[in-house]
């Protein structure tokens, strides 16, 4: 039997880019899915397909026209979320991220990650695969440079961002569902997918490079979501530095 999954994003922001991307390879692929674009209540409810930050433009065009038939559910997340439950129905995994780690947007990776496990948990899904950041948690990474800058400015500049962060995280570790929590590092939108990545599982393997596409990052996310490798834990995804570019998008 195929498998279906739900893909639920944060209408702003670059970790809810990620989600659209993974819709957008969901419907190349063949793959059965919902979609659900979350809102934080304040400027009205939208998919954020069209506002999709990714160099060059050419790269939003084809994320545009791929998901242009695709009926995408929006929900406001602050408000009831029964369509969420209704939208999981039937599902074998979601793919979550629901949030975003820039500053002067809405803080909604915790209040998303409660509905959406709820509303799982009632739809009986067994798995999810949330998308969450480096510096937060169990990351693997040695000390370096950027990590110490990223950690400071959690920490220092953006207290707000880091508690949405972990709490998110807690919230999906503790929900009772098989889970993965999926570490990026910078997403750049100027960094040309390579269709591939390189994953950091435990500590001594090792560093990876400071930006990874969000088009990988999103490839991951729906590779976890159909054929599921890593359960119950965090792994944190970089560019793959041996990876030679695609001759063409």
């Amino acid at each position: 039997m195929a498998t279906t999954i739900a893909i639920v994003w944060a209408s702003r922001g670059g970790l809810g880019d990620v989600g659209k991307l993974a819709a957008m390879h969901a419907k190349l692929g063949g793959v059965q899915f919902r979609a659900v674009a979350l809102n934080d209540g304040k400027e009205g409810l939208d998919t954020g397909i069209d506002t999709t930050e990714v160099v060059p433009e050419t790269r939003r065009e084809k994320l545009q026209e791929v998901l242009k038939d695709v009926e995408v559910k929006q929900l406001d997340i602050t408000g009831d979320s029964t369509l969420l439950e209704e939208v999981f129905s039937g599902c074998d995994c979601i793919i979550a991220c629901p949030g975003s780690r820039q500053n002067k947007i809405a803080r909604t990776c915790a209040l998303g990650a409660k509905k959406i496990c709820h509303a799982a948990q009632k739809a009986g899904v067994p798995r999810i695969v949330v998308l969450s950041s480096f510096g937060v948690g169990a990351d693997y990474l040695p000390c370096s440079c950027i990590g110490c800058i990223w950690g400071c400015l959690l920490r220092c500049a953006w207290p707000g961002m880091r508690r949405d962060l972990i709490e998110m995280d807690e919230i999906v570790a503790s929900s009772g569902l098989e889970y993965l929590l999926v570490r990026p590092m910078g997403i750049d939108p100027t960094e040309q997918p390579l269709g591939s990545w390189k994953l950091v599982t435990a500590k001594g393997q090792g560093s990876l490079p400071i930006t990874v596409a969000k088009e990988d990052v999103a490839q991951y996310l729906l590779r976890e979501a159909v054929t599921p490798e890593h359960k119950s834990m965090s792994v944190t995804i970089g560019k793959d530095v041996a990876a030679k570019p695609p001759v063409s998008e």
